[in-house]
Order: structure tokens, then C-alpha cells, then sequence
């Protein structure tokens, strides 16, 4: 069973999402209550299908994390909609354990009448998700989205069907869902939901790298350094001995550490040349905003790892300026891997380091006493194998990341049709 439960996997996402943009987080939870109600309310569906599919709902918007999640939810909901379903099909499809039913979301903005242009075996999961988005659009920002009040007459199977409308009423009748939306007694519902479904470790590894995949594909050279300091601490912890549950909790927590970076400014993200002082400043405040998403939500080991790897051994680190005494083994891991994954790595301001100045950076650091000097020469002596390891590994991560590039300028030329 894995350290990191199902309901743990859903309160992370609501923290990033509401870190986001607390009007799209909240969007992204009624949705996936109504959607989760009306199929409830079908009875066709087993509770591991209604967690998959409140899953979709509450992801359904996910693709703004790459769109532009700062604009508001009238023009992410009228102006702006095939690019942001494209990605969050992509996400889903390629990154997450929910794949086979990504379709749901690249469909969701598409008119009912124009469903006799696709195919797909998910047409009334489609035509239940889009109605139910429309329902808290309209509930929210019907004049901005220019709905009008009469709208749900107006479009029966134009933008949904006429079967969506009658599920959704007959959903409200037998579970009171616009009073529960009132009260907030929905959010309690979803929490108890995730609960009590158990995903395997392999759907909550792929929810929560989803996650950090979806986060920083805002910048790629991000995306690669997260997948890289986890690469890079998975191998050396192994070298050093570390097995089973530690090995874990230091994948979790390489996984998770920079997850704070949601909040930093894509400017400061990928600047072209050095950051000023101010800047450092704010790029250094993901480390507390990570400690905001991860606090009290995961395993007390994955958090102390993913939330130390800036504190170095000397306690010249940040944000708590603690000493090697106070770290474990597997935190100073983390924190090696994360120096060697930024060093190796390209920015927009440099080209990746050669091996010999690597090494001497690390050593150096090493020798004053801010990096683990065990770990420092397990690197040194292993580091032909080690870069092996992780090229052979992260190939495989840039060939997804260009696929669903190329995908996505492919859907979207497919998709004018419909504008």
C-alpha cells in the first residue's frame, strides 16, 4: 500500500488549484460534484468509476495551468475554450491514470449537436460533464458569459441533451445538490469520496507527477529539473544504502519539492540572464509555499524532504537555516541531487556544465560543508553511471513532453472546424 493515500493525492490538487486561482478551484469542485451526482444518480457506475470520473471533473479545467490560469472563468469559459480542454486531454491522457477517459475533457466545450462529428465511447459522460459545467457557469457568471436567463430552454441538444438536463433534475430532486453548494456541505462530500476509494501507488504516483507535469509545463526547463532531482536522488539514495520506504518517501518528496514554483512568476521562472536579488527573493518563496500545499496533507517524511532541500549541512540554507544535525539522510539526498540536477541542467542563461566543473562545484560545497561529503563521493565515483541512468530515463520524459506539443498544434487545426 503506498505512504501517500488517495485522499491525500485530492488534497494536494485542491491546494495547488486554489494557489492557482481560488475562482477556478472552486469551479473545478462544483463541477465535479454535479458531474459526480448526476452519475451517482444514473447508478451505472461503480464508486471507483465516480472517484475516476470526479477526478475528471474537478481536473476538467487543468489545461489553464498552460493557457493562462490569471484570466478569469467568463473568458476561460467562452473566449478561450479549445486550448485549454487540448491540454488537459493531453495531460490526462498522456500523465495520469485516468488516460482512457481524457477524451471526457478534449470534448466538455463541444456543442451536443456536434457530437455526430466524433467518436468516442464516452458521449454521455461528455454530455453530462459539459451540462454540469454550464450549470456553475451559469450559477456564477451567466451575464458575463452571456448565457442569459433563459439559456437551459434555449440550448437543450445544442450544448448539451435533453437526457443531460433531466439527469441533472432529477439528481437535484433526489440529493438537494444546489443547497448542499450553498452550504459548502459538497466540499465534505468530495473529501469523504477520495477517501474511501483507494487508488493503487501506481495511479497516485501518475496523479501527482500529472500534477507537477501540468504545473510546470509552464516552463520546460522546470518540468525537467523537478523529474531530474527526482531521477538523480532515487539513484544516489539507492547507492547510499537507502531501500523500500525510504526510497519512496525520497521519490515523493524530490517528486513534490519545487511544487511551490505554481506561484512564482513565469518571468522570473525562465529569465534569460541571472536573477536580481529581488528576484532570488521571490523564487526563494516556493520553498515556503510548498511547505502550504504539503503541510499536514502527506507523510511527515515526505514533507521534511521536500521542503529542506534548500538547507545545506553548515546551516547556511534556507528558508530555516537548519544544520546537518537536524537533517536525515534521505533530506540531504534531496538536496545533492537538487545541486546536481540544476547544474547539469540547461537555463536560458547557460548550456549544461561539463562533467569536470560539475564535480568541482559539488566537491567544493563538499569540502566547506554544505553538502554531504559521502554522498558528494558516491556522485563523484559513480557519475558516469549515474548520467547514464538518468539520460536513459528522462529520454523518455522530453519525447512525452514534445509528443504532446506535437499533438496539441495537431487537435487544435482539427478543432477549427468547430469555431
Amino acid at each position: 500500500m503506498s505512504i501517500v493515500k488517495s485522499g491525500q493525492v485530492y488534497n494536494i490538487i485542491d491546494r495547488v488549484m486554489g494557489i492557482m486561482s481560488s475562482e477556478l478551484l472552486e469551479h473545478g469542485q462544483i463541477v465535479s460534484y454535479i458531474f459526480y451526482k448526476m452519475l451517482q444518480t444514473d447508478g451505472t457506475y461503480s464508486k471507483q468509476e465516480l472517484a475516476d470520473y470526479a477526478i475528471l471533473g474537478l481536473l476538467h479545467d487543468i489545461g489553464t495551468m498552460k493557457t493562462g490560469y490569471r484570466k478569469s472563468l467568463s473568458a476561460i469559459e467562452t473566449s478561450e475554450t479549445w486550448g485549454h480542454s487540448i491540454y488537459g486531454y493531453l495531460f490526462l491522457k498522456y500523465l495520469s491514470p485516468v488516460d482512457d477517459k481524457a477524451e471526457i475533457v478534449l470534448y466538455h466545450h463541444l456543442g451536443y449537436n456536434k457530437f455526430k462529428y466524433i467518436r468516442s465511447k464516452y458521449l454521455k459522460e461528455t454530455d453530462y460533464l459539459a451540462l454540469a459545467d454550464k450549470m456553475d457557469v451559469f450559477m456564477r457568471v451567466a451575464d458575463k458569459a452571456g448565457m442569459g436567463q433563459d439559456y437551459f430552454h434555449r440550448q437543450i441538444n445544442i450544448d448539451f441533451s435533453e437526457e443531460a438536463l433531466k439527469m441533472f433534475h432529477k439528481a437535484q430532486s433526489k440529493y438537494n445538490i444546489t443547497e448542499r453548494l450553498a452550504t459548502g456541505d459538497y466540499k465534505h462530500e468530495l473529501e469523504v469520496l477520495f477517501k474511501k476509494v483507494e487508488f493503487s501507488d501506481k495511479e497516485i504516483k501518475e496523479f501527482l507527477q500529472m500534477i507537477v507535469y501540468s504545473i510546470d509545463f509552464r516552463s520546460q526547463q522546470t518540468v525537467l529539473h523537478a523529474l531530474g532531482t527526482t531521477t538523480y536522488a532515487e539513484i544516489v539514495g539507492t547507492l547510499a544504502g537507502l531501500r523500500g520506504k525510504k526510497i519512496e518517501e525520497i521519490y515523493y518528496g524530490a517528486l513534490l519539492h519545487d511544487i511551490g514554483k505554481i506561484a512564482i512568476p513565469l518571468e522570473i521562472l525562465e529569465s534569460p540572464r541571472r536573477l536580481t536579488d529581488q528576484e532570488m527573493r521571490v523564487m526563494k518563496a516556493h520553498v515556503l509555499i510548498t511547505e502550504r500545499i504539503l503541510e499536514n496533507t502527506i507523510d511527515n517524511n515526505i514533507f521534511r524532504i521536500a521542503s529542506r532541500h534548500h538547507e545545506k549541512m553548515d546551516g547556511s540554507g534556507y528558508p530555516r537555516g537548519i544544520n546537518g544535525e537536524e537533517l536525515t539522510l534521505s533530506e540531504q539526498v534531496v538536496a545533492v541531487a537538487d545541486i546536481l540536477s540544476a547544474l547539469r541542467g540547461k537555463r536560458s542563461y547557460k548550456d549544461e556544465m561539463p562533467k569536470e566543473k560539475i564535480i568541482d562545484i559539488i566537491s567544493s560545497d563538499a569540502a566547506n560543508g554544505k553538502l554531504n561529503a559521502d554522498l558528494v563521493k558516491i556522485v563523484v565515483n559513480r557519475y558516469d553511471d549515474i548520467m547514464t541512468f538518468y539520460d536513459n530515463r528522462m529520454s523518455v520524459t522530453q519525447s512525452t513532453y514534445m509528443e504532446i506539443l506535437k499533438q496539441y498544434d495537431d487537435i487544435y487545426d482539427k478543432f477549427r472546424k468547430f469555431e
